[in-house]
């Protein structure tokens, strides 16, 4: 079984391969292109060094969000279009679920994004990674709050967990090689859900939130209404 990976839910661009339950290849660019400049290549690039065709690829999995609403779109349509080509299943896994993954202790998890303006996508698992608070898009303060009163310890995984740290009261932060590149967990994740029937036509982005220029035209239409 070879699984190829996606993952443009950040500014990292993530490509990660795997061959029967092993990781033969991890391929993450935090860059400053567009996802749509840079994942093409690196597809190629990582299939390339391996010696594999995009046609050896049995399955793929995408990063399906919360995360940035560009580079989730780019990521997903090229996802699709790639699963598509050759008939092959794709799965899609929550960008919160891949980040908590990438810890595996027993304490519960509580994975975060910036989505600027003070907030974040966060949600919170426990140690066998089910979901205690639903991923959403917080105020810090709002999110704090709710973990706070898990009244447990938990890890803050995340790019923006040292950020918000002095937020929680019975927190800890993780080493730098915890808080991005969710390839690898991507993969074990689709690996866990590889007999489950998606529909590869219904598979969408979490967005989470309207984009920009949604947010834009619905101010411009109640400025216009007032």
């Amino acid at each position: 079984m070879n699984i190829l990976a996606i993952d443009t839910s950040t500014m990292i661009s993530t490509v990660t391969i795997a061959v029967d339950n092993e990781i033969i290849g991890d391929f993450n660019v935090n860059q400053q292109k567009t996802h749509s400049e840079s994942l093409v290549p690196m597809i190629e690039t990582l299939l390339d060094l391996l010696g594999m065709e995009i046609s050896d690829i049995d399955a793929f999995v995408i990063g399906k969000g919360p995360g940035s609403f560009t580079g989730l779109r780019i990521g997903m349509t090229i996802a699709k279009t790639l699963a598509q080509v050759d008939n092959k299943k794709l799965i899609p896994v929550s960008t919160l679920l891949a980040l908590a993954n990438n810890s595996y202790s027993d304490n519960f998890k509580v994975p975060m994004l910036d989505a600027r303006g003070n907030r974040i996508y966060g949600a919170v698992y426990d140690e066998d990674f089910n979901e205690v608070v639903a991923e959403d898009l917080y105020t810090i303060e709002d999110f704090s709050e709710i973990v706070n009163n898990l009244h447990t310890r938990v890890e803050l995984i995340g790019e923006v967990a040292g950020k918000y740290k002095d937020k929680f009261t019975h927190a800890k932060t993780l080493p730098l090689n915890f808080n991005s590149c969710i390839g690898r967990s991507l993969v074990k994740i689709g690996l866990e859900n590889i007999d489950n029937d998606y529909n590869l036509y219904e598979i969408t982005p979490n967005y989470l939130r309207k984009s920009q220029a949604e947010r834009e035209l619905l101010d411009n239409d109640k400025k216009n209404a007032n």
